[in-house]
């Protein structure tokens, strides 16, 4: 049987496409929606303003989203596939 483990990269690098067509059509991954939740909160520490500075931004701007989402989604991919290549390992007998 073929390397299942092969599909981690396609897997990842749609992920990251996925994550970053988000933000640029409007929506919220996870720092998206983490900087919306700490600034409804006048008392929150939490500031993603710092990952909007590598970017040039003053706060946690579109860019920093975008740039942001396409880590996630590569993340996120990229870990669902693992997991799918690594339970098939399992079932197949090569692995545990």
């Amino acid at each position: 049987m073929a390397d299942p483990f092969r599909f981690l990269p396609p897997g990842g690098l749609t992920g990251a496409a996925a994550g970053l067509l988000i933000p640029l059509l409007g929506g919220r991954l996870m720092g998206g929606s983490l900087d919306l939740l700490a600034r409804q909160f006048q008392d929150s520490r939490l500031s993603l303003d710092q990952i909007g500075a590598v970017f040039g931004e003053t706060g946690f701007g579109p860019v920093s989203q975008v740039a942001t989402g396409g880590i996630e989604g590569l993340l996120f991919g990229g870990g669902v596939v693992a997991a799918m290549a690594r339970a098939r390992k399992a079932m197949a007998g090569d692995g545990a």
